[in-house]
């Protein structure tokens, strides 16, 4: 059970004078048994998924979401008695109420009924015999839709959280054996990755008043396509922990797009350039390991990119946050969200990729 409250992180939300909410979850999870080095590295961590569902009490006109997800979690530190540990969730929320002005919903926190939902907690679990844990922590809540559907104001919610877990087994504690030595990798690399975006008319073109914006058609935009193609080259420099650099060639449509008002203040678009563009990237990157599980930061720069309206114009400098799976020892799959300016979405990547080499260093 969690019980909290969202952040007046847009116009609309800080004009509400209650953001309560509550919400229950349901987990199944396997408990990893210590068998493995992965598994003492990360505190002999659990793995699963669960639903959860909110109620925004006096503010239902939200909708009524719920959010289907994948959990990991893990040990910090525990005693015969309890623990303190970390919790991670990510996975899609729906039944959100969207952004709709056809129908009176002025609320910009969502413009489709459907968003990313991520989560991060910590908790202290009292043991309360061999099969249940009585469980007090606190969580981070996020969603948004990664601009798959503007607007994308979202929303961030902080909430204390009481649990009840019971084992199926009795429960077992972490041996206390000592970590063994690793031996360090060299990994390359290659992904292609493909997404959609949508894009709308920002702010008055000269001549025109704020009141001459169509505010429906504004809002229905236009979606682009974002293609490309990145190598990147990693070294293993704990056992968790690697350090890289990558380049990629990509194709972003919308960079070559902009909207603008005719003379009757009708919102058009149009080319930016006479042929098409596309923007070469590097990019330094991190990447947390967890089995064939990994977790990529990778901030990047656009070289040579050209500025030809701010409006429309992103930063050369970008922020990417990706997750990965490696299936079998050279296929990849995974999913990113790249933004700008550090909490803007720009697009959700969907990727596939294979692994060049995987060598041993000597």
């Amino acid at each position: 059970m969690q019980f909290g409250k969202f952040l007046g992180t847009n116009d609309y939300l800080k004009t509400l004078t209650h953001r309560e909410f509550i919400g229950a979850s349901a987990e199944l999870t396997v408990q990893t048994d210590g068998s493995k080095e992965w598994h003492r590295r990360f505190g002999r961590p659990y793995y699963g998924g669960g639903i959860v569902a909110f109620d925004y009490l006096k503010n239902r006109d939200m909708g009524s979401p719920f959010a289907v997800y994948g959990t990991f979690g893990g040990t910090i530190k525990e005693t015969p008695t309890h623990s303190w540990n970390y919790e991670t969730s990510g996975g899609f929320a729906f039944n959100w109420t969207p952004y709709d002005l056809k129908k009176g919903y002025t609320n910009q926190t969502f413009g489709s009924s459907v968003s990313i939902y991520i989560n991060f907690g910590v908790n202290y679990k009292y043991y309360l015999g061999k099969h249940f844990d009585l469980g007090l922590g606190l969580n981070f809540n996020h969603f948004s839709n990664g601009a798959l559907k503007l607007p994308n104001k979202g929303m961030n919610t902080f909430s204390p959280k009481l649990s009840l877990t019971y084992h199926f087994d009795e429960r077992q504690f972490a041996p206390h054996d000592s970590l063994s030595t690793f031996d360090k990798y060299s990994i390359l690399d290659v992904n292609v990755f493909g997404g959609v975006r949508h894009s709308i008319f920002y702010g008055v073109d000269p001549g025109f008043q704020a009141s001459d914006v169509d505010m429906i058609r504004k809002f229905e935009g236009k979606y682009y396509q974002n293609w490309g193609v990145e190598t990147v080259y990693h070294r293993q420099v704990t056992y968790k922990s690697s350090l890289g650099l990558g380049i990629g060639l990509m194709y972003d449509e919308d960079y070559n797009n902009k909207f603008y008002q005719d003379e009757n203040g009708v919102i058009q678009s149009t080319k930016r350039f006479e042929r098409e563009q596309v923007l070469l990237n590097i990019f330094p990157s991190y990447r947390l390991s967890i089995s064939k599980f990994a977790i990529q930061l990778q901030p990047g720069f656009y070289i040579f990119k050209k500025a030809i309206d701010r409006r429309y114009d992103k930063t050369i400098f970008y922020q990417r946050v990706g997750f990965q799976y490696t299936i079998g020892k050279k296929f990849l799959i995974g999913i990113g969200l790249r933004s700008f300016k550090f909490h803007k979405a720009d697009y959700i990547e969907w990727r596939l990729g294979y692994r060049i080499f995987n060598k041993k260093n000597s």
